[in-house]
């Protein structure tokens, strides 16, 4: 089979070697590389499917990722929640569009992918600043790139995503972090109104940011003692569909958490069941930064342990696992898609003393629950105590 590589200079000196090879007795050109061994590999593989039939000229069109990237990523947002949109844009034009985006699409290999990721791990987050991205920072600029090549995969623009047998950094499993009731109550006393209240929400009923400041009176009912969880405050979208569908819910309103809000729906001059709970002007939430650092100065004057404020959803389910909450009923409060999820995230608060257990255990065993099992050879016998 005819093939060959060809090495041509460009006007503005560069260098670029091409890939031809012969298809229905005519030469075609398939790529353009600016290394010599990724036109020579690329010569290989179109070889291989010249010969297995698979080869279509359209899948060889001279596009760039960044001309690609522009087309996916204009359908790709119509499937996103704003906030997922400005995070995907935010990685590309970071992370992904200076390294690939003047690149060829068929020349991208998973040697490209690796070692961009590897330089991924040695990135600083700034030019001044001395800390490098995070392992799940570099996971999650993978993660994107593989979508957007598996989508040009599935338009047949490659014959096969790059994005196979890549070595990720490792990820160490981080201990969720949270705080105790007195450290709450520290952290409450050296927070300042309205904040104040929003913290101790947050802590007592282990809402997500912004479902608590997409709360408005009506979702609040005290004769029932529940939150009503049916949407999200998104900086970048506004009011939404909270994170996932078994997020709208209904939260448990603990008692001492409803003596707070009724005393904070007083002071605020009892406004109607449509004004927001957390708001200046009682249509717009607070802004979601803010909060954040408002909560790191409290936590800062409180002398506790340094935590997020995503870190009082995480003491909530500290304190309802400690109170006897189980897996089920703490997943459907927290809202999250399974149990299994939960499981996996708070599985080392739930202490469990397994003595007790195993002599209640032992007792069934051994007769005194009222049954008796008995081993003979091989075969199992069961006698009425």
């Amino acid at each position: 089979m005819s093939g060959y590589v060809r090495r041509r200079e460009l006007p503005s000196g560069k260098t670029r070697y091409s890939a031809i090879v012969t298809v229905d007795g005519k030469a075609q050109q398939v790529c353009s590389c600016q290394l010599k061994k990724d036109a020579e590999a690329y010569l290989k593989r179109t070889q291989s499917e010249i010969a297995a039939g698979t080869f279509r000229q359209v899948k060889r069109q001279d596009i760039t990722f960044k001309t690609f990237y522009d087309q996916w990523i204009e359908s790709k947002t119509k499937s996103l929640k704003p906030s997922s949109s400005a995070s995907y844009e935010h990685t590309f034009r970071l992370h992904i569009l200076p390294v690939f985006g003047e690149r060829l699409l068929c020349d991208i290999t998973p040697l490209h992918i690796q070692e961009w990721v590897t330089s991924l791990s040695d990135k600083k987050l700034s030019p001044t600043s001395d800390k490098k991205l995070s392992p799940a920072t570099v996971e999650r600029c993978y993660r994107y790139l593989r979508s957007c090549l598996k989508q040009a995969e599935a338009w047949e623009l490659i014959t096969k995503c790059p994005c196979r047998s890549i070595n990720l950094p490792r990820t160490d499993g981080k201990e969720v972090v949270c705080l105790n009731a007195p450290e709450v109550a520290l952290v409450l006393e050296n927070s300042r109104e309205p904040e104040r209240t929003l913290f101790a929400l947050l802590a007592l009923s282990g809402l997500r940011r912004g479902e608590a400041l997409g709360l408005a009176w009506r979702h609040i009912t005290f004769r029932d003692n529940a939150i009503i969880v049916e949407r999200a405050w998104s900086y970048w979208g506004g009011f939404q569909d909270p994170k996932t569908a078994s997020s709208k819910r209904a939260v448990p309103l603990l008692p001492s958490l409803a003596a707070i809000l009724k005393e904070y729906h007083q002071a605020q001059g009892e406004p109607g069941p449509d004004d927001l709970l957390f708001s200046y002007n009682g249509t717009k939430p607070f802004d979601p930064k803010n909060v954040s650092k408002q909560f790191e100065r409290a936590v800062e004057a409180a002398g506790v342990k340094k935590v997020t404020l995503h870190s009082l959803r995480h003491t909530f389910a500290s304190l309802a696992l400690e109170s006897g909450w189980s897996i089920k009923a703490l997943q459907r409060s927290l809202g999250h898609a399974s149990a299994t999820m939960t499981l996996n995230t708070y599985s080392h608060m739930i202490q469990e003393d397994p003595g007790a257990a195993l002599l209640r255990m032992d007792q069934v065993i051994s007769g005194a629950g009222g049954k008796l099992v008995t081993l003979e050879g091989k075969r199992v016998v069961t006698a009425q105590g």
